[in-house]
């Protein structure tokens, strides 16, 4: 945000109309406009988490909201229809620039994970003492952004094309497929993507995702040419600037270094002390320019140390410097899991991943004797078992960063591969080899491997159901009810009342839902848990070599799910609820 301050103070912002720009560029040159957006943040359009009013913030208290999915589509589906070509690019693996998995840890960054769940904890202390329309009224926002990903990678799918950054961080990738393809704009609310240097005149504008008016199709542009000119700085002195406000900014050194420079940590003027510092001692960033910084910024006992990786993090925000994620080879496994998500290519290449999770309370759990922690952790084990078996080496682990109690933060755990004793595990080329292929029945190896993953038992005949009758899509919902009454996170009822509701949000059209009179906790703390679990069978079907086709976004509107939740209990299992459950018995593996 401080560097946006800076933006909009000094007059290097302007509204714009996007369907002007678009048409504008149209009349102008033969090709469609490339638009690239910022996928891990696309579902923050309009300034969504800081600029809801009490009613959205307590629709998002029940979870998501079909219609706030729709409004996402609708944007993309304007910018599609008026001729633009459009492009999303997500994470990848995390990697530093020097190529190492982990960084240093001086360096890492104030751990967001521990204070949003401390958030989350007090948010679901308050509902157990205040209306949740009071508690609405009293949050900045609700803290549910990644809950959208598989509905906002399903519109990005449908309207566009989705890109990883496997081999440089996202808005390095970003950055440089902006600068190659010559992007009309880049959708994001990333303002360091204005500091990359390397092209003379870059043509791309940065448009403001948070100030996105969806309904009029407006945002706020930034030119990185005009910031550059204003602020007048070299491009090595760009790099230097984008590597303090970007890739150290919050961490302990980035504080330790304001100190020794003596500039105030004042959101309203740091960006312009540090362009102003940047400017006076950077120079021509010979080697004694770059050592004069470092000292600053490591202090005199550390510097000489640190002073190789700090010229590469700068020399990271030169554009040609970057080769994309697109033009590098990998080997042949490599190739087919980044068709998948990222999880299954971390584990089978030993990068650190982390275990995010939204309101899920390891309290709540604990109390109904349930320990996500290990649920978590037996999952990995075994995933990895599957996807290391044939590397031959019994002596491989891999990490995960996630928390192993409510009272504990965040730390990185060893994982050691379960490999499978009983079960032949074929190549992961051959397990993978049904992706893509319609069949009549999945085949049994790949049954017995999600089977292993999973702890389960699964019946062949009620699974063939699913592929006969082309519901491959529903499967993901039906496995994952499985998994948690299996589990003991909820009963049959319960799962019912689930497979019921998701049911009916699919087939009915997205309309205004009327929000519950109350919020049953119960059921807030199924929903939330049960976006998590799917995320794990998600990971657990693409290790058994089930591919996109037996997976979908997920479609339980948590306010709809909350009035029917509340409802069924009260009225318990009546004629009409068993002849709703009787319609969908098929969906039914729990």
């Amino acid at each position: 945000m401080f560097m946006s301050n800076y933006f909009r103070g000094n007059g290097l912002s302007t509204r714009v109309s996007i369907r002007q720009k678009i048409m504008d560029y149209r009349s102008r040159y033969a090709n469609k406009p490339l638009i690239i957006i910022d996928l891990m943040y696309y579902d923050q359009l309009g300034g969504y988490l800081h600029r809801s009013g009490d009613q959205t913030k307590m629709n998002d208290l029940c979870g998501i909201s079909r219609q706030r999915v729709q409004q996402l589509e609708n944007f993309v589906a304007s910018l599609k229809g008026w001729g633009a070509e459009l492009l999303f690019i997500t994470n990848g693996p995390y990697l530093d620039v020097s190529g190492q998995i982990l960084p240093d840890e001086d360096e890492a960054k104030v751990s967001s994970k521990d204070w949003r769940y401390e958030l989350q904890c007090a948010i679901i202390d308050y509902l157990d003492r205040a209306h949740y329309s009071q508690v609405a009224a009293d949050s900045n926002f609700i803290p549910i952004e990644r809950v959208w990903t598989e509905s906002v990678q399903k519109i990005a799918r449908k309207y566009g094309k989705i890109m990883r950054a496997w081999d440089n961080t996202r808005h390095q990738e970003i950055a440089k497929y902006a600068s190659v393809h010559d992007a009309l704009a880049i959708i994001s609310k990333n303002y360091a993507l204005l500091l990359y240097s390397g092209l003379a005149f870059p043509k791309y504008k940065l448009w403001s995702l948070v100030d996105c008016a969806s309904y009029k199709m407006e945002t706020v542009e930034f030119d990185p040419l005009a910031i550059r000119r204003t602020l007048g700085l070299s491009t090595k002195q760009l790099r230097v600037l984008g590597a303090i406000c970007d890739w150290y900014f919050n961490t302990s050194s980035f504080c330790t270094f304001l100190e020794r420079i003596k500039v105030p940590n004042d959101r309203r003027t740091l960006f312009r002390d540090l362009a102003t510092y940047v400017k006076k001692t950077a120079g021509n960033l010979q080697e004694l320019d770059y050592l004069k910084i470092a000292r600053d910024f490591f202090g005199e006992q550390k510097y000489l140390d640190k002073f190789d990786d700090f010229k590469t993090v700068c020399e990271s925000y030169n554009i040609n410097k970057i080769t994309l994620s697109v033009d590098q080879n990998n080997d042949s496994i490599s190739m087919q899991l980044k068709k998948q998500d990222s999880f299954n290519y971390d584990i089978y290449h030993g990068i650190l991943f982390t275990c995010s999770i939204t309101f899920v309370d390891y309290r709540f759990w604990q109390q109904h004797g349930v320990d996500f922690y290990e649920i978590a952790t037996n999952l990995y084990q075994r995933i990895s078992g599957v996807i290391l078996q044939h590397k031959n080496d019994q002596s491989l682990v891999r990490y995960v960063k996630i928390k192993r109690s409510h009272t504990e933060p965040y730390t990185m755990a060893e994982l050691k591969p379960q490999y499978p004793k009983n079960l032949h595990i074929p190549s992961l080329d051959y397990i993978f080899s049904l992706a893509g292929l319609t069949l009549m029945a999945i085949p049994d190896f790949n049954i017995r491997v999600l089977e292993f993953v999973t702890g389960m038992t699964l019946n062949r005949c009620a699974l063939e159901f699913f592929c006969k009758t082309d519901q491959r899509s529903h499967l993901q919902d039906s496995v994952t009810l499985c998994f948690m009454v299996k589990l003991n996170m909820m009963d049959r009822f319960e799962a019912d009342i689930m497979l019921m509701v998701i049911h009916k949000c699919r087939r009915e059209r997205v309309q205004n839902v009327e929000l519950p009179e109350n919020l049953h906790l119960r059921a807030f703390h199924l929903y939330f848990t049960y976006v998590k679990m799917r995320t794990f069978v998600k990971h657990s079907f693409y290790c058994a070599g089930l591919d996109d086709s037996f997976m979908d976004e997920n479609y339980l509107d948590g306010a709809i799910y909350q009035r029917m939740f509340q409802r069924w209990t009260i009225e318990g299992e009546t004629e009409e609820f068993s002849r709703e459950i009787n319609r969908i018995e098929h969906y039914r593996l729990y």
